[in-house]
């Protein structure tokens, strides 16, 4: 028991004072408070200039940091609270995109204010969407001059974008207008496979296609078990047509087909 106290009295004698410098390091308490004042500054919180930090100075700050206040070394209550705000500034400080997108986070938003959303509470809302852009573009909207000029840019593309499309869109829907008006005024829509008679014209076309291509299947396996040659595809379809012949809603022949020896396959009827 008195050596558990004697180490303990030892860390917290080694924690005031900094060998590096020989300086007084502040205490625990100093620093956790410290931490949690400016938890959404995360240079402030590690002791940076954001300017000129480099990632090994946030890896030594950090380092220097968890010595002091690290749960397993630091009684005070709310130790863990200030060790995550100290992880997450480390975490994110050490990722260019990500600090890249911090940047931007602290240059719309007042970080030193009580009340201020967080960095993730910012992420949440649309800022994480910042991690998936370029590091230029990203270095280009936290600039306090380049980032409005940036987003106009970006808004007018977007405008103009969407316009092109628009009209894009408004030409196709004339140009279908303009043949489906054609179509019916021309045929009555018997050539429109979605609509109407065309519709059902279509159907029956399928179908009888369908069945066209079932008889000459059963036709080519009864010539291969009996061992005699395939029947030619054209001859066969040709002959086909002839013994079933096209016919309308009412089962009459269509006067086009009759009157001209074709059917919508292209062979003599």
């Amino acid at each position: 028991m008195g050596t558990t106290t004697s180490k303990e009295e030892a860390y917290e004698s080694a924690s005031t004072s900094d060998p590096e410098s020989g300086t007084e390091r502040p205490s625990a308490e100093d620093e956790i408070a410290r931490v949690l004042r400016y938890q959404n500054n995360y240079y402030k919180v590690l002791g940076l200039d954001p300017r000129t930090c480099t990632a090994a100075q946030i890896k030594r700050a950090y380092y220097k940091l968890a010595r002091v206040i690290h749960p397993d070394k630091c009684r005070h209550p709310r130790a863990t609270e200030a060790m995550g705000v100290v992880t997450s500034a480390h975490s994110t400080l050490t990722n260019s995109t990500l600090r890249a997108a911090y940047d931007m986070y602290a240059s719309q938003t007042d970080v030193d204010k009580a009340g201020a959303d967080s960095f993730h509470q910012w992420e949440s809302k649309g800022g994480s969407q910042m991690a998936h852009l370029p590091p230029w573009l990203v270095h280009c909207l936290a600039h306090p001059i380049l980032g409005p000029i940036t987003m106009f840019f970006i808004w007018l593309l977007l405008l103009v974008a969407a316009l092109v499309f628009l009209a894009l869109f408004l030409c196709y829907m004339v140009v279908h207008m303009i043949f489906w008006f054609l179509c019916c005024f021309g045929c009555g829509g018997h050539c429109w496979p979605r609509y109407g008679e065309g519709a059902r014209l279509h159907a029956r076309r399928q179908e009888r296609f369908m069945r066209m291509l079932h008889d000459y299947e059963a036709e080519a396996m009864m010539a291969k078990a009996k061992g005699e040659p395939m029947p030619d595809p054209n001859v066969f379809f040709q002959n086909w047509n002839i013994a079933h012949p096209e016919v309308d809603e009412d089962g009459e022949v269509p006067f086009a087909s009759a009157a001209h020896g074709r059917n919508q396959y292209g062979s003599m009827s």
